[in-house]
């Protein structure tokens, strides 16, 4: 991608892979403290796969916790039932293998430069799996977000749930999602939720993201003995 021009640009619409899901199925419900938590442990959880990548310390489970409390406490949301929450989510994952790093957004034309972005939660580059995990069972809507990921990436989707026990622990379930061959979803309607973007018309990526690869590409290359 950092060897490639950007020489002709073009306004595409894109549409969100969660937007998508949404048209076609029934999100669950749920209150703002829960919404706001999920995103939390989601960011959180994608930071400490990246920095045990990264670095020869292993990240323990109390530098998650105290990174999560933090922000539930910067975010007007904390309890200490949220905390254990988390700690015995990031601790199921765990067991189950769902490990990886946050994967760069993708692209896939759908019709008439209408285009998805996808981005599951994590990639394991070691096992070539990408998985999308939700803090809750698995459900219809899980489903659908996972299928359009997979056409995107024309690539399987590990999608893993968090089913909670009596005892208020974890266990996982994990589905295997394969890329349909089709979206089952009108350019019309995708067209009522896009949004107007700049794309690299050769590279089919957004200008955006063109640039900040150009440029991390150029500063390592400065760098460079």
């Amino acid at each position: 991608m950092s060897e490639g021009k950007c020489s002709e640009v073009m306004e595409v619409l894109v549409v969100k892979a969660s937007d998508i899901a949404k048209l076609l199925s029934q999100p669950p419900e749920g209150d703002e403290v829960s919404m706001r938590f999920g995103k939390i442990f989601e960011e959180e959880y994608a930071l400490a796969n990246h920095i045990y990548m990264w670095s020869s310390h292993i990240s323990t489970p109390k530098k998650f916790i105290r990174k999560v409390a933090a922000r539930l406490k910067s975010e007007g949301i904390y309890s200490r039932e949220l905390v254990v929450r988390a700690y015995r989510a990031y601790s199921a994952l765990l067991k189950a293998g769902v490990v990886g790093e946050k994967p760069s957004t993708h692209f896939k034309e759908f019709k008439d430069l209408i285009f998805i972005a996808a981005q599951p939660d994590l990639y394991n580059s070691s096992t070539g799996t990408y998985y999308e995990f939700k803090l809750y069972p698995i459900n219809d809507y899980a489903r659908t977000q996972a299928r359009v990921f997979a056409w995107v990436l024309e690539k399987p989707i590990v999608l893993v749930g968090l089913k909670e026990g009596s005892n208020g622990y974890f266990d996982t379930e994990k589905e295997v999602i394969n890329p349909p061959k089709t979206l089952d979803v009108s350019p019309e309607e995708l067209k009522r939720i896009a949004r107007i973007e700049e794309f690299c018309k050769d590279l089919k990526i957004p200008v955006r993201m063109f640039m900040k690869y150009k440029y991390s590409y150029e500063v390592d290359e400065w760098l460079t003995p």
